[in-house]
């Protein structure tokens, strides 16, 4: 087992959808590890002069006063644009504007959150973005606090390749080739994976991804199962009792609640 699960975190954290400040800051991700998230969930990207960025999304338009891709600005530019431009607060005011809320590099989140752990997804298929990735983690001596995750095959074979002793998810293409290898029955033959985590919807459409059965299987083989957006307390019921290790959620105070109930470490 990888060190990223030791102690093995349980509720994961979407940045890019706080609550109480706009996401893609700072201030969001203290107040999630605050309120009891063990990982916070980070995309990562470029920006024009090639600093690696944590923004959710390529592009910015709904994030702030500008409009464009993030690789269009150099970082200083998208330092200087306000990142709580576009949160709206609990009475649908744009009460955060003006505030110095400002967009992150990898590198502040590293340094400002020195014994925190983060699933960080590389967001374009890029050679160089990883390459500059891998640095910033050994720069950084963060191996053991981050899973890697990338829908693309090449991004992760690199990671696995220069980062052997880090976690990593099944691409998008490895999801499905698991839920096939399930449905054929010949993941019963299979000796064990490359990836530590299978991060994953619930379903997609009348295909479920997580169920009881399949995440008896990657057990059996070692994988962690983290499950995408559970809404509510009966669906995160539900998945709790398929098996599921992990919860990536927006709702912090929901599964701490939860897990309190199942007298659960937390």
């Amino acid at each position: 087992m990888k060190p990223f699960f030791t102690p093995e975190p349980v509720v994961f954290f979407n940045s890019a959808s706080s609550k109480k400040y706009p996401g893609n800051t700072i201030k969001a991700v203290e107040e999630a590890f605050t309120e009891g998230a063990e990982v916070v969930c980070l995309n990562i990207q470029f920006s024009k002069d090639k600093i690696i960025m944590a923004i959710s999304e390529t592009i910015i338009d709904n994030l702030c006063e500008s409009k464009g891709l993030v690789s269009d600005f150099t970082k200083d530019e998208l330092k200087s644009f306000d990142a709580g431009y576009s949160f709206r607060d609990n009475n649908g005011e744009f009460s955060l504007r003006d505030k110095n809320y400002r967009f992150m590099t990898l590198e502040e989140i590293l340094s400002t959150f020195p014994d925190k752990k983060f699933n960080i997804t590389i967001m374009t298929k890029d050679t160089e973005l990883v390459n500059s990735y891998v640095s910033i983690i050994q720069n950084y001596n963060a191996y053991d606090r981050v899973l890697t995750s990338s829908m693309y095959g090449k991004n992760i074979k690199l990671v696995r390749k220069l980062l052997p002793q880090c976690a990593t998810s099944f691409t998008f293409a490895g999801i499905l080739g698991v839920y096939a290898l399930f449905k054929s029955g010949l993941i019963y033959f299979v000796k064990g994976f490359k990836a530590d985590a299978y991060q994953v919807p619930e379903a997609i459409g009348a295909s479920y991804l997580s169920s009881g059965a399949i995440i008896e299987q990657l057990h059996r083989k070692g994988i962690k199962i983290h499950i995408w957006n559970v809404s509510d307390k009966i669906q995160l019921k539900r998945v709790f009792e398929a098996g599921a290790d992990g919860f990536m959620i927006d709702d912090i105070a929901m599964v701490r609640d939860f897990l309190s109930q199942q007298n659960c470490r937390f």
